[in-house]
């Protein structure tokens, strides 16, 4: 997923490594690299690659070089991808015939563009309780541990970030030099108001998918994290949603996951984005948005404030005392196809 830390491993490798190598090259996922560009900067002179006979002239003059090349961010955001999907399919095929020491390492989002072109595929982890404190504090002290009476508003920061490395650094390095009531401020309203700049990268997955993959995405959101997959597949397959394939293409952008038991698991960071994105359909009036939870379903009801806009409504009425509902509550729902009461 997005702030998992893939582009800072790559940096890492890249400069621990690329002394025992001849030729080296680090393509930067923020800045356009063809074909050209990755020649001359391996080259150190400047080539042109127009034409595949080129392209293989200067494969062939590294043949005999230890190779080391990073794609970092490889087709991250659809319409910036297509010069560095090129770029990906040319080197799959074409580095089998640099020196066996060469080595092509690529960090992505989606596990498909790698399935079938390389070696071994690994999934980066979310950073254990320990190292996640650690992270946030160094941003948020800088230093290693909690300033004295920070220590359960800083397990509260990490238990929110969930072990996602830019999630920890950007709540620190926002929380710096605050003080405690600014802490117990923000961490109140990140319950219900994700920070922005840790969703806008978890974003550019979702803003990747087609019209039926997003919609699957945003309804486990709401309704199916944590249910079983065949049980979720048959519902959305009932609503139209080809939801086999799109549970999988989900899967592969790791926009979820699905256990060894067959359950469908997203995290936290994931989910607020989902149901963020459905606030904002439209912020002041929840009965114009396409999926109602808990809250806002309740205000929905009681009122009678419903819309054909409403597609899905889950509602858990062990935390509600009474539930008011009217003759005609949900006659105007034409569109209503998932509804969970509990």
């Amino acid at each position: 997923m997005g702030g998992i830390g893939k582009s800072t491993i790559a940096k890492f490798l890249f400069a621990k490594l690329f002394i025992q190598y001849d030729n080296v090259c680090f393509v930067d996922s923020s800045k356009e690299y063809s074909l050209d560009k990755l020649f001359s900067a391996l080259l150190k002179e400047e080539v042109s690659t127009s034409t595949v006979v080129g392209s293989t002239f200067d494969m062939r003059r590294l043949s005999n070089k230890k190779v080391l090349i990073v794609l970092d961010g490889m087709c991250n955001v659809d319409n910036q991808g297509r010069y560095r999907l090129d770029l990906l399919e040319y080197l799959c095929k074409e580095f089998g015939d640099l020196h066996h020491e060469s080595r092509l390492i690529i960090t992505t989002r989606d596990k498909q563009l790698l399935v079938g072109k390389v070696e071994c595929i690994y999934k980066v982890k979310k950073l254990k309780s320990p190292e996640s404190l650690e992270l946030f504090c160094l941003e948020a002290f800088k230093r290693k541990h909690p300033h004295k009476g920070y220590e359960s508003l800083s397990e509260s920061a990490v238990k929110y970030a969930d072990g996602v490395p830019l999630a920890l650094k950007v709540l620190g390095s926002y929380l710096h030099t605050k003080n405690i009531n600014f802490w117990k401020c923000t961490l109140e309203k990140l319950s219900e108001y994700p920070n922005e700049k840790i969703q806008n990268v978890l974003k550019e997955s979702y803003t990747g998918l087609d019209d039926l993959e997003k919609n699957i995405f945003l309804d486990i959101a709401f309704f199916f994290k944590e249910k079983k997959k065949d049980h979720v597949i048959r519902i959305l397959d009932a609503c139209d949603f080809a939801a086999t394939s799109g549970i999988e293409v989900l899967e592969d952008k790791a926009l979820i996951t699905v256990s060894n038991s067959n359950i469908i698991q997203m995290h936290d960071l994931m989910q607020k984005m989902g149901l963020e994105i459905v606030r904002e359909e439209c912020k002041g009036d929840p009965g114009q948005r396409t999926r109602l939870k808990d809250k806002e379903a309740r205000e929905v009801i009681e009122k009678n404030k419903g819309t054909d806009a409403i597609q899905g409504i889950t509602l858990d009425l062990s935390e509600i005392k009474d539930l008011l509902l009217h003759a005609d509550t949900f006659k105007k729902n034409e569109k209503l196809e998932i509804s969970e009461i509990q």
